[in-house]
């Protein structure tokens, strides 16, 4: 997907000499199809559309201020140098005081940022995501239409809803041919060595993958989330689980999650927007740390030793991360080798498995109703990885700067995890000042 073009209107105020030499330092920033327009307070009164407001010039107070920050249009001023000078900070603190938005540009690296921002923001309208669930709670059924309804408003994203049926039904239809053609790509060019599954657990797998993906085609939509638990292991009769499907999903460039959880969903969407790399998502839990090291099987592992374990992660700031005995379905970005590896998550499912790349790290988790986004800077600073521990055979763990106010703020179990880059001021842009969420 090609990154969206900008179109910024540029008002020169006062009598400056240096306006050609400001607007040659702005293009120098900007993408070649980008487009740069002179414009003025009556055409910003009257509807003039922008992404972005430049005023060039500027010395105190002025009309513009009031205007801008009506219409909700991001702004800033520029100087040939690049830099802020005091005669913006009326103009500055005007826009604030009306509710709009005024974008960091105090050196030439946060202009170019604020620039990523208001891109990143673009490039979110109109995106799709799908989610995949049973339709049989109306709870939860509240739950996603409320978020959905925050999601437009906020991030201008439309959750798209289809029924566990749909997929599972059409995925019947999908001939052995096909799916063994599908299958033949994997092992070629995401899968390493054989699965841990019979030919027939792949085979079914493959023919949900096809179908994933003709849905994502179907809708538009760049992400999926499908009820894999409810909708496949808690049925009567069990049915083969998604869960492989997702890393297949993830190396062509989609979004993907576990469990139907679409709030996890769009918050990935949300940090590959500032962060310009793919994030993954996985289960938090206090504990599983070193007196959880010493056993030999879950059930040896009693409520004392839970408790002390609890109580380590709360000590050094540190969680443990594990989704279905794996790290979670770890994109190329995040992962120290080339290919997945299949395992059995659990007795006849299967799940991908990679190893997490350490270092610092960006998490995240949207609210239940997407006005507010919990974001905390981590560090994943060590793994451990043992068949003997069975659902938590694969753990990392991540420290925080203070586990108390991260349990106090925490929102789920389920978390996004992203590598933390330079990219992390155009994230807060995005998120705090061009959409406005409250950081929780």
């Amino acid at each position: 997907m090609s990154a969206p073009t900008l179109r910024i209107g540029i008002v020169k105020i006062g009598k400056n000499t240096q306006f050609e030499l400001c607007l040659a330092q702005l293009r120098l920033m900007l993408d070649l199809a980008d487009t740069t327009e002179l414009t003025d307070l009556t055409a910003l009164e009257t509807g003039a559309e922008f992404d972005l407001v430049v005023a060039l010039g500027v010395c105190g107070s002025t009309p513009l201020s009031a205007v801008l920050a009506r219409r909700r249009i991001p702004c800033l001023a520029m100087e040939a140098y690049l830099g802020f000078h005091p005669y913006h900070a009326a103009f500055y603190r005007a826009v604030e005081a009306g509710n709009g938005i005024v974008l960091p540009a105090n050196d030439p690296e946060e202009i170019a940022d604020s620039l990523a921002a208001v891109r990143a923001r673009k490039g979110l309208q109109g995106t799709r995501l799908l989610v995949v669930d049973t339709h049989d709670e109306d709870f939860r059924a509240e739950e996603i239409a409320t978020f959905a309804r925050g999601c437009r408003e906020t991030l201008g994203v439309e959750i798209i809803r289809r029924p566990v049926s749909e997929l599972q039904e059409r995925a019947k239809g999908v001939s052995d041919e096909d799916a063994d053609a599908e299958l033949a790509r994997w092992y070629r060019e995401i899968l390493d060595g054989p699965s841990e599954m019979d030919d027939a657990h792949m085979r079914q797998v493959a023919r949900l993958f096809i179908i994933e993906r003709a849905m994502l085609e179907e809708t538009g939509a760049t992400g999926i989330t499908v009820e894999d638990i409810g909708g496949f292991l808690l049925q009567p009769e069990r049915h083969i689980m998604p869960n492989v499907t997702y890393g297949p999903l993830v190396f062509a460039g989609f979004l993907a999650a576990e469990e139907g959880d679409i709030e996890v969903l769009t918050t990935e969407l949300l940090l590959r927007a500032g962060l310009d790399a793919h994030p993954t998502m996985s289960n938090l839990y206090l504990g599983f740390r070193d007196q959880f090291d010493t056993i030999a099987e879950m059930k040896k592992y009693t409520p004392e030793m839970q408790l002390e374990d609890y109580r380590q992660c709360v000590a050094d700031n540190h969680f443990t991360a594990s989704h279905f005995r794996a790290f979670g379905v770890l994109p190329p970005n995040m992962m120290t080798e080339d290919r997945y590896r299949v395992r059995e998550a659990w007795t006849g499912q299967s799940m991908v498995v990679a190893t997490p790349r350490l270092g610092p790290v960006m998490l995240a988790r949207l609210t239940t109703d997407a006005h507010g986004l919990h974001l905390v800077p981590g560090e994943a600073d060590a793994l451990k990885i043992g068949d003997e521990y069975n659902w938590h055979r694969c753990r990392w763990f991540i420290q925080v700067p203070d586990m108390r106010d991260f349990i106090n703020r925490c929102q789920h179990q389920h978390y996004v995890i992203g590598p933390k880059n330079d990219r992390e001021r155009v994230l807060r842009v995005l998120t705090e000042k061009l959409l406005g969420l409250t950081i929780v």
